[in-house]
Formats: C-alpha cells, sequence, structure tokens
C-alpha cells in the first residue's frame, strides 16, 4: 500500500491497482513473466519482466498504469531473479536501481546493477560482479546507496557514495554485552555473525537497520547451537552505526517508519508474532496488538491511524490484506 486507499499488487502474470482501500483491483499490466515490482507513490510503479533468457524488460508508469514505457535491458548470463528500488526526492527527482542476478551454482551467481535517474536508465550496468552478494539495494540520493549481502555473506551491509559503480563495507559494530569470549566461543572457527533481510530505511535524515544476530554456544552432546538476537542499528550521518535495542529469542519480520521518532514493526518472539509502537526513535518499544495466528504477516505499513498488513496463507499460496483504523489496536482483513 502506498496511500490510505491506494495500493498495487503483483501476481507472476499482472499487475494490479487499488484505490478502494483494497475492496476491488483493477489490472493494469499484463505479462507472461513478472519477475518483481515497486511501487512508489499511487500513481508511480515500476516493473521488471522477463524477456528471453537474457533480458529483461522494464516498465514504469507515472498515471496509475494507464500508460507504461519501457526499456529493454541484457545480461551476458541467465536472468535468474531480478530486483527493482526506486525512490523519490523533491530535489533530485526519482533516482533507484534494477538489480538482475544469474543462476547460483557452486558459489553466489553474478549480478549486475543498472541506475534510474528521472526515469531514465544507464545505458550499461554501473556495476556487475561474478560472484555477487547483494540481496536487496536502497537508494535515499541520486549518488548514495545502501546494499545488505544475502545471508551466507560478509559483511550484512555495504554503502556506495558514487552512484553504484563501487561499494565499501560498513562496520556494525555488536552490542557491547557480547564480549571477544562470546564471539569467538565454543569454537575458534565460531563467531558471532549478523543478518540483514531489510535495506536500511531513511526518514528526515536517520537511518534504520533491523539485524539478527547469532551467537554460537555448545548445546546437548556437544552440538553447536545458536542465540538469535533481534538487534536494532541507528545512524544519523550514515558514518556510524550504533545498536540502540536488543531483543532475545526475536526477529524483526517487518519494519516501517512514519518520522524519524515514530515508528511500527512486527516482531517473531519464539511463536507469538506482536506489533509493536515506537516513539522514542527505537530506543524503546510498546506492544500493541498480538497478532492472531490466522495472521502470516509478511509486511506492515502506517498511514497516520490507518495500518495495513500483508499477511501469507499457510495453507495455500494466498495473500491477505489486513487494515487498521485505530493505530492497530484492531484488524479486519479486507474482502475484495
Amino acid at each position: 500500500m502506498v496511500g490510505r486507499a491506494t495500493g498495487w499488487a503483483s501476481s507472476p502474470n499482472q499487475i494490479f491497482r487499488t484505490t478502494t482501500s483494497g475492496e476491488k483491483w483493477v489490472s493494469v499490466l499484463k505479462s507472461s513473466a513478472i519477475l518483481t515490482m515497486d511501487a512508489v507513490t499511487s500513481k508511480t510503479a515500476w516493473v521488471v519482466t522477463q524477456d528471453g533468457a537474457h533480458d529483461v524488460i522494464l516498465s514504469y508508469t507515472h498515471d496509475g498504469g494507464v500508460h507504461w514505457a519501457t526499456h529493454t535491458l541484457h545480461a551476458s548470463w541467465p536472468v535468474a531473479q531480478a530486483q527493482v528500488n526506486v525512490a523519490t526526492h523533491s530535489a533530485d527527482g526519482s533516482f533507484g536501481s534494477v538489480l538482475l542476478s544469474g543462476p547460483v551454482g557452486m558459489q553466489t551467481g553474478p549480478q549486475a546493477l543498472w541506475t534510474i535517474s528521472q526515469g531514465h536508465v544507464s545505458s550499461a550496468p554501473v556495476y556487475t560482479t561474478a560472484h555477487g552478494a547483494f540481496a536487496a539495494v536502497a537508494w535515499i540520493s541520486s549518488t548514495r546507496a545502501w546494499a545488505i549481502s544475502d545471508g551466507a555473506s560478509s559483511p550484512a551491509l555495504m554503502d556506495s557514495m558514487n552512484g553504484g559503480a563501487s561499494w565499501s563495507p560498513v562496520a556494525l559494530p555488536l552490542p557491547s554485552w557480547v564480549s571477544p569470549k562470546a564471539m569467538n566461543n565454543p569454537r575458534p572457527q565460531l563467531q558471532a555473525s549478523l543478518e540483514a533481510f531489510q535495506p536500511p530505511t531513511f526518514v528526515d535524515g536517520v537511518g534504520y537497520l533491523s539485524t539478527t544476530l547469532n551467537v554460537p554456544y555448545i548445546g546437548s552432546q556437544n552440538i553447536v547451537k545458536y542465540h538469535h538476537y533481534a538487534v536494532l542499528y541507528k545512524t544519523t550521518r550514515g558514518t556510524i552505526w550504533k545498536p540502540i535495542w536488543t531483543r532475545a529469542n526475536a526477529s524483526v519480520v517487518s519494519l516501517d517508519w512514519i518520522t524519524s521518532q515514530d515508528g511500527w514493526d512486527i516482531v517473531a518472539k519464539g511463536h507469538q508474532v506482536q506489533l509493536d509502537h515506537t516513539a522514542t526513535s527505537g530506543h524503546t518499544w510498546q506492544d500493541v496488538f498480538t497478532v492472531p495466528s490466522t495472521i502470516h504477516p509478511l509486511s506492515v505499513k502506517f498511514f497516520s491511524q490507518t495500518g495495513w498488513i500483508v499477511s501469507q496463507s499457510t495453507q495455500a499460496n494466498t495473500l491477505s490484506l489486513w487494515q487498521s483504523h485505530n493505530n492497530g489496536k484492531q484488524w479486519q482483513v479486507v474482502h475484495e
């Protein structure tokens, strides 16, 4: 959802749009193989579709799907996955990227990154790698971007200050309670590791990154096991990231910020899933709603008091949309 009443959805062969809070969806684009979509505003969306083994078509609309412009991108290897991320800024207009990934063999597959600026796509990739490690990319300006690595890669976070042409690892200090002894125990080759599953979010110049910290320990029968902690990092300039919040035996499913102080998250705590709210820039969180077993959330989004949760059915390959009108205290499924 991109507003209180407007949203976009994709299936393997259609793009849909709603202006009625999900009660009615209209097909605005059809294709035999839709790979990914990024809905930017109520009128603007970007879509990547397959066009042969090595080619994809990047389509975008600025009028709610009535008209679409297209670009063809070519990779030197078969395209297995695609990701498009576009942001808007009043001064810079629109900017973002398309990330194409090749098939994965014994190592991580190849990747290529095209940039988007003011609706124009770079004629060639600005960055390529034979063994890619990007899982997601987020842009905060036409030249500054952040990327998270896939779960098996290190470091967890990288940044680019030259429009994606080069990338540098970002140091994420572990929480102070994780001592060097804990990092290297129980065996020298095992260390505590950080994983990020969502790219960082920047609001009013403040950045947030949710991660999972895995700390090894020896369990019964000398088996190596891991303690898992949800750790939230914060930065004010992007140079230094500090852990500001930690929760044991938990993981952040989705994170959404309305302002740099006001945010929402869905946290899995063992078998319980909770919707939490912060008014202190993520330093403290208050439980708002215990998610029932009928809701299996993938993402959360808020617009003032109106909240949205996208839920995936565990019984079938279907999604459902849930809405709240009272700051997340109560939720109802939206029936089309």
